[in-house]
């Protein structure tokens, strides 16, 4: 083809270009390390030096400079996904490729590991232009991929419906202070700002415009470690988190899901020594900015874990010590303890980057919210009242409070050396850390409360146990299955069990013994215990729980925390009623085999609960309600006090009411009544659901109306339970016998003999008419949905689910 001089020209153009584009290296800033880079501060450009391709390495996004709310989750120092990535070329592109480690085959045949991995997606997380090369060096401008909003702030802003956002690159740039580079890691951060049109209040709360959002993310390239780490079994009753991945070289006979435990590489220097000296300890770095005297507790409560950590065999192994000035944080190089603020309180943390290929924790990274101490010195406030004097309040409320930080600090930790909740552990004299305690405080016959033992000042024996299944060493001619078998055997023998959050949290959990923030071995005898020192309390609460100075209206604030102490030993209770004795049982092993909760218990537990509801317990004294005067100007109620139909007026049955919704969602949920129900056709001697429906009703529906409150209280608590009643009786997710069993009682409800006195009459009547308002309606066909059968044929059945991050 004959070239004109116009095309001649275009050419001679884009030559030069080409040519233009070429970056001069040496008038740039070179940060060389893991990943060598150079910064262009004038153009505030960043270029990566990318000599390895097809090499494997960690990558790391993080949250650096968070939101500051709880509800939206966004806190400073918050990690986010760990990935093995590698730099694959394909033209004048460099690809920033996520491996897909969910599928593996180890194999020496090299045909078999690609038909796994041509099998399975893989993701390219970034595509860089190829701006020059250095030799055998690719230059890469990096420059939009740390302007990118690699930890979804957009994205979860818009989840809770907090607005629609997107990243403003004319308002975002690196972050010089923190961009280095070492040896094995490298470490970019860059100010992103988000840009949109808030419309919720959790976002205008903690941001000054609350429609530009600026945070810092940070970007890490890390070196994978060795393969001298060997990875350990999982085991479902060891108490550890773990990672899974399916290996399709696995025989046929044997499980092609493996799961191996999270743990620190820990290295004994004398591998046959009962106690040795370890070649590089696990040290944990204390947020600099943490004040006293929190940070003497946190130091104090995570050195606890040395306890676990000898009786297992090693020898001055783990410590934590306040961070030497200058350390970056959010460097992989360090475990540390984050104090985050936040504007609301919430919880606590421990996460860790982790080798997703053998579970190995490369980080541990703990982020403790600074607001919730302030709840436990609440409960102390409430229980102690110990403003007498007016202004200075007695040094045991900041005693409880720092008590509960060294349990919270060892707690967080447990998480990061690999170690997951253990719920039981409560019932069984406080064995373990990783439980949620509830303080344990006591009343002497003259009313003296002891906070002395309110939280435990050691590390527990469950912990000791769990830390030598995951770190210890087997003896001189023991297997290691054999040795992890035999730990788990003596931790049964010792009267330990390992129940975890998905036996817990659910309402409908069966659980007899694992709860959160619980106490004791039996949940009905703490029930009653807590509700005696809570009556105990509300009959003395006066001025003296508040200081001089303070509005008298938000004494409300310091009667929330002492009125509903025992919420969650409402909550344990209620799981005996239908429960399930029962451990994560494994074929031969030495635990007991489940069995329904006795008859004893249950009885006991219905009692305990009916109790906690009665009128007599649920009311607030009228001594109390003298002294709460309407909320003043700039004190709004607030989500730490109690909803009024009153206005600004303390609402007196609302305490009442907020209980009896918990009990009645919990007594009357569907799978603990559909239990119910069925536990009895399998043992005559459990408690039936119609004598359950009875005697429910036959304490809720007794007695005489009761004066003043207590009336009202019990007029409120009856309407409740025919309004749950009616909700589960067209509950799909009750069996059909148990609706119909549902409307049957309400119907015996209905005929009952009414009252003559006003105003129960009165109520009386209006409830019969509900009952039979509902019963007359043409009933709603909200049939069950048919049970999915287990798949059977040998394709599209559901082999595994993969949990890689905690």
């Amino acid at each position: 083809m004959k070239k004109t001089p116009t095309t001649l020209l275009f050419l001679f153009l884009s030559f030069l270009t080409v040519y233009a584009q070429k970056v001069d290296l040496s008038s740039l800033d070179q940060k060389e390390g893991f990943v060598n880079f150079y910064l262009d501060h004038d153009k505030g450009k960043i270029y990566l030096e990318i000599e390895q391709l097809e090499n494997e390495f960690l990558y790391v996004n993080s949250l650096t400079a968070g939101v500051g709310s709880n509800d939206l989750g966004l806190d400073r120092g918050q990690l986010g996904n760990t990935r093995i990535v590698e730099f694959r070329r394909s033209g004048n592109k460099v690809f920033l490729v996520h491996k897909n480690y969910d599928f593996r085959a180890y194999s020496e045949n090299d045909y078999e590991v690609k038909s796994v991995k041509d099998a399975f997606a893989e993701s390219i997380l970034w595509g860089f232009e190829i701006v020059q090369k250095e030799g055998e060096k690719l230059i890469v401008d990096a420059t939009n991929f740390y302007m990118q909003d690699a930890h979804g702030v957009a994205e979860r802003l818009n989840q809770r419906r907090q607005g629609s956002y997107r990243t403003d690159a004319s308002r975002s740039g690196l972050y010089y202070p923190t961009t280095k580079n070492f040896p094995k890691n490298t470490e970019v951060e860059a100010t992103i700002t988000l840009t949109g049109n808030a419309n919720g209040g959790l976002i205008r709360s903690v941001t000054p415009s609350p429609d530009a959002v600026t945070v810092r993310m940070r970007h890490s390239f890390i070196e994978l470690p060795d393969d001298n780490y060997k990875p350990r079994a999982f085991d479902p009753r060891a108490g550890y988190f773990s990672i899974s991945y399916m290996d399709f070289t696995t025989a046929i006979s044997d499980p092609i899901v493996k799961r191996f435990i999270s743990r620190h590489r820990l290295i004994k220097k004398n591998p046959t020594a009962a106690v040795s000296e370890v070649e590089e300890p696990i040290i944990y770095y204390l947020d600099r900015g943490t004040p006293e005297p929190v940070a003497t507790a946190l130091i104090e409560g995570g050195n606890w874990w040395n306890q676990a950590f000898e009786a297992a065999g090693f020898k001055d192994a783990f410590r934590v010590e306040i961070a030497p000035e200058g350390v970056d944080l959010m460097d992989v190089r360090y475990n540390v303890i984050q104090w985050v603020h936040r504007s609301t309180r919430g919880w606590s943390y421990g996460s860790s980057v982790r080798d997703p290929r053998t579970g190995e924790i490369l980080k541990g990274h703990v982020s403790l919210g600074s607001l919730r101490v302030r709840q436990d010195y609440l409960i102390a406030q409430g229980l102690l009242q110990p403003f007498e004097t007016g202004t200075e309040a007695d040094p045991k409320l900041l005693e409880l409070a720092l008590a509960r930080l060294r349990q919270l600090s060892a707690h967080e930790i447990g998480h990061t050396i690999g170690l997951s909740h253990s719920y039981a552990t409560s019932a069984n004299g406080r064995s373990s850390v990783m439980d949620y305690p509830y303080p344990m405080i006591t009343q002497s016959s003259n009313g003296d409360l002891d906070l002395n033992n309110a939280y435990d000042d050691k590390i527990g024996d469950w912990d000791k146990w769990a830390i030598k299944y995951g770190y210890g060493y087997p003896e001189s001619g023991e297997t290691e299955e054999e040795f992890l078998q035999t730990t788990l055997e003596r931790t049964f023998e010792a009267g330990h069990e390992f129940i975890t959050d998905s036996d817990s949290r659910d309402p409908s959990g069966v659980h007899p013994r694992s709860h959160l923030w619980d106490n004791g071995a039996s949940a009905p005898d703490e029930l009653m215990r807590m509700l005696e020192l809570r009556s105990s309390k509300l009959q003395s609460f006066g001025l003296n729980a508040i200081p001089n100075g303070t509005p008298e209206a938000l004494l409300e604030e310091v009667l929330v925390p002492l009125y509903l102490m025992h919420r969650f030993q409402v909550e344990a209770t209620s799981k005996i009623l239908g429960g399930v004795d029962y451990t994560y049982k494994i074929k031969g092993d030495n635990q007991p085999r489940h069995n329904w909760v006795n008859a004893a218990d249950q009885s006991k537990a219905l009692d305990a609960l009916m109790y906690a509801i009665s009128p007599d317990q649920l009311e607030v004294p009228q001594s109390i309600l003298d002294l709460i005067p309407p909320r003043p100007f700039g004190y709004n109620r607030n989500r730490e006090t109690f909803v009024s139909r009153m206005g600004p007026v303390f609402d007196p049955i609302a305490p009442a009411e907020s209980v009896i919704d918990l009990a009645m969602s919990l007594m009357l949920e569907t799978g603990r009544v559909n239990r119910i129900y069925l536990q009895q056709l399998q043992n005559t001697e459990l408690m039936g659901l119609e004598n359950y429906f009875k005697k429910i009703s036959s304490q809720v529906f007794a007695g005489t109306m009761g004066n003043g409150l207590k009336g009202e209280i019990k007029l409120m608590t009856e309407s409740k339970y025919v309004d749950a009643l009616i909700g589960l009786s067209k509950d799909s997710g009750a069996s059909q016998t148990v609706r119909a069993l549902a409307r049957f009682h309400l119907k015996e409800l209905k005929n009952q003999k009414a009252p003559t006195s006003q105003p129960l009459a009165a109520h009386r009547a209006y409830l019969n008419e509900k009952i039979e308002a509902y019963l007359s309606l043409p009933e709603e066909l909200t049939l069950q949905s048919p049970l999915k059968i287990p798949d059977g044929a040998p394709i599209g059945t559901e082999i595994m689910s993969c949990d890689l991050e905690f």
